[in-house]
C-alpha cells in the first residue's frame, strides 16, 4: 500500500518501509511551538494534526493516506522536545539520569478530510549516567532532532535499565496503532460510500 508521510524522519521512514509499505515523504513544515497551558499529549495532537492537514494533495492522490506523527519526551509535567543545542541536550539527559519518563507519540492518519488520531506512551527508565559519559553521548551521536535528545537506537541504549510498552513508540512510531488506524480509516471511507 501506498502512504504518504508527513516527516522528514528517517525513523519513522524505516518504521513504516519495513511493515510493507511504500512511501512518499512529504515533511511539513509547521511551527512546533508550544502553546501556554498545553499538556503532553495535547501539544502531539495539535502538532499531527497541523502536519496531516498542512501535507499538499493532488487531486489523484485523495484516497492515499497520509501519516503525520509527534513525539514528545516528558519527565513529570516537563516536556522536553528537540534540544536547540549540545548545552541543552546535555541538560535533557541530565534530567534523564538516573529517572523514568514517558515517550508520547500521537499518530494522525488522514484519508482525503478524515482524520483519526491515537496516542501511545511509553515509560523507559535511565540508569544514572555520568557527566564524562553525557559529554561522549553528545559528540558522537546525532541527537539534535530527537525528543528528549536521545536515540534508542543509537548510543543511548546503553542508558535504558527498562521499558514498559511499545518499543517503536520510542524510536518514534507506534507501528501497530498506525496500521490499525490505516485499517480503521479504510473501513470507515468503503462504508462511507456504500
Amino acid at each position: 500500500m501506498k502512504i504518504i508521510l508527513a516527516s522528514k524522519s528517517p525513523r519513522r521512514l524505516f518504521l513504516l518501509q519495513a511493515a510493507g509499505f511504500s512511501i512518499d515523504v512529504r515533511p511539513s513544515h509547521i511551527d512546533e511551538s508550544s502553546k501556554q497551558g498545553e499538556d503532553v499529549q495535547s501539544m502531539t495532537s495539535r502538532l499531527c494534526m497541523d502536519k496531516a492537514r498542512a501535507c499538499v494533495l493532488q487531486k489523484n492522490e485523495l484516497q492515499v493516506p497520509v501519516i503525520a506523527a509527534d513525539t514528545l519526551v516528558a519527565i513529570g509535567d516537563e516536556v522536553l522536545g528537540q534540544p536547540e543545542d549540545i548545552q541543552q541536550a546535555k541538560q535533557m539527559i541530565q534530567k534523564l539520569s538516573g529517572k523514568k519518563h514517558q515517550v508520547h507519540t500521537t499518530v494522525c492518519v488522514r484519508l482525503a478530510d478524515d482524520y483519526l488520531l491515537e496516542t501511545v506512551t511509553t515509560e523507559v527508565s535511565f540508569r544514572t549516567i555520568s557527566e564524562a559519559e553525557i559529554d561522549v553521548y553528545v559528540q558522537h551521536n546525532d541527537i539534535l532532532d530527537k525528543a528528549g535528545a536521545y536515540a534508542i537506537q543509537g548510543g543511548a541504549s546503553g542508558f535504558i535499565t527498562s521499558i514498559q510498552g511499545s518499543l517503536d513508540n520510542v524510536i518514534g512510531l507506534p507501528v501497530q496503532e498506525t496500521i490499525a488506524l490505516l485499517n480503521k480509516i479504510r473501513c470507515e471511507e468503503v462504508e462511507s460510500e456504500a
